[in-house]
């Protein structure tokens, strides 16, 4: 009588999971792959596996799989060469590897531009932590300077490196979304419901039956999440028309004193930082930090000199330099100069939902009432309690993330943070983005400038 058995494992394909589940071995082959209900109640998806875990069966016999070291005998490329693999052993890859590095580190570690002359990639972010333990870091760390690589990933997270780091510091994955507790989601594109695995597809379901969880899905196409969703249609690549008009409605046809987190944005965002005429920003003359204008003293002072009361909006006079591209200063007696928020505030004037819907098709109406909905779900200034404590109110699930756009990372901050990103997370909370500011000079020659820029002002030095 044949033996079964049933080894418990997980599914480490994509960073959607792990998924649990056990593989039946029959005579010590496995055979099929089935949920772990054993931890029901205990795993977030109570076991359940995602459907490419079954595959795993296929993969592990695939009789084309590599199964040894595989060295490249053709070194030309090219669309139609073959690149000629062949097997060699692990001794042969191993000392093929090794001679390489020691040529390296004969030439030196870096060139002579001071590039590390080592590049290395482990695949995506996952494979290191997953599979090859604390290996990389150790070597590496051993080698020196290199150029080292990592690939993103998919789902209800990614693996770019505040995931990544987040996990090796923590032990514990702690920027997912927590959409149980959110009521309202905006988003972008982003097919969670099809690439967010079981984890994620079951969160987004509970939230829905539970917390009664509305979602607006913006996407060309009717998708598996825009079937769960509000599901607006737009014009493909004109999702930043609708963020721009977003923004508009937000400081220009709300009172946004009142609809956006003062506090927030004036103690934890740039958005007092006073930008110069060259859209970088004006910075003290002898410790380039970034100067604010303290409204309560009618001075400029630097981020950090215990600015009370920073001015979000107007123009101000001030002396100071601004520093651009590769250390490019410029240094002014007495500029004109804005808040960052209030470059904001200029920059989206003309972007109205009337112009935002003649470029993606989404009317002006459903523009405003969405902007409407997301400020009455915001929860400006609210706390949750949690585990016995309070956290800030969790302004929406940053689906905009799909698109990775500074414009949306500006139309959520605008209101308030998302706590549910780390650090990393925070050059999109500047209000006034990398997109916002005029482009300023381009090169070390201050006449050589982007055409949106104005002419450079002030005097010109170069290091």
């Amino acid at each position: 009588m044949a033996e079964i058995r049933r080894v418990p494992e997980y599914c480490y394909q994509c960073v959607a999971g792990p998924d649990l589940f056990k593989v039946v071995v029959k005579d010590g082959v496995a055979v099929g792959i089935e949920p772990n209900c054993d931890f029901a109640g205990i795993h977030p998806a109570n076991g359940r596996v995602c459907v490419k875990a079954y595959g795993l069966i296929q993969k592990t016999y695939n009789p084309y799989r590599i199964k040894r070291p595989m060295r490249r005998t053709n070194p030309r490329k090219g669309k139609h060469e073959d690149p000629g693999w062949v097997e060699i052993s692990w001794d042969e890859a191993l000392d093929l590897i090794a001679e390489k590095l020691r040529e390296v580190r004969q030439k030196g570690l870096v060139d002579e531009e001071g590039y590390p002359r080592l590049a290395v990639t482990v695949g995506s972010g996952g494979i290191s932590p997953a599979y090859m333990g604390a290996l990389p870091a150790f070597f590496f760390a051993a080698w020196g300077p290199i150029d080292f690589g990592i690939g993103s990933g998919q789902g209800v997270k990614c693996y770019h490196s505040e995931h990544l780091y987040g996990e090796f510091w923590h032990r514990a994955f702690i920027v997912v979304p927590d959409t149980p507790r959110c009521k309202y989601v905006l988003s972008f594109g982003n097919n969670t419901d099809a690439g967010g695995g079981v984890l994620g597809v079951w969160r987004h379901a509970e939230a829905r039956v539970n917390n009664h969880l509305r979602r607006v899905q913006f996407e060309p196409h009717l998708s598996v999440t825009a079937a769960h969703a509000e599901w607006v249609p737009i014009r493909p690549k004109t999702d930043a028309a609708v963020l721009f008009a977003m923004i508009h409605v937000v400081l220009h046809e709300h009172d946004w004193q009142h609809v956006c987190d003062i506090p927030f944005l004036k103690q934890m965002t740039n958005s007092p930082y006073l930008v110069g005429p060259n859209g970088y920003f004006m910075r003290d003359p002898k410790t380039r930090k970034p100067l604010m204008w303290d409204a309560r003293e009618g001075r400029p002072r630097p981020f950090d000199d215990g600015v009370e009361e920073p001015a979000l909006t107007g123009t101000y006079h001030v002396r100071g330099v601004e520093v651009g591209p590769d250390e490019i200063i410029w240094e002014h007696e007495e500029a004109e100069c804005r808040p960052a928020f209030q470059v904001l505030m200029d920059h989206v004037a003309p972007y109205t939902p009337e112009w935002a819907q003649e470029i993606s098709d989404v009317p002006a109406e459903t523009i405003r009432r969405v902007t409407r909905e997301f400020l009455e779900n915001a929860c400006v200034g609210e706390t949750i309690e949690i585990e016995g404590g309070r956290r800030t109110r969790t302004v929406l699930w940053r689906s905009f993330w799909a698109r990775r756009s500074p414009t949306a990372g500006a139309a959520t901050s605008v209101v308030g943070p998302a706590p549910c990103w780390p650090r990393w997370w925070a050059r999109w909370r500047c209000p006034a983005a990398r997109s916002v500011p005029p482009c300023a000079s381009t090169g070390r020659d201050p006449t050589v400038r982007s055409a949106c820029a104005p002419a450079p002002t002030g005097s010109w030095t170069s290091p």
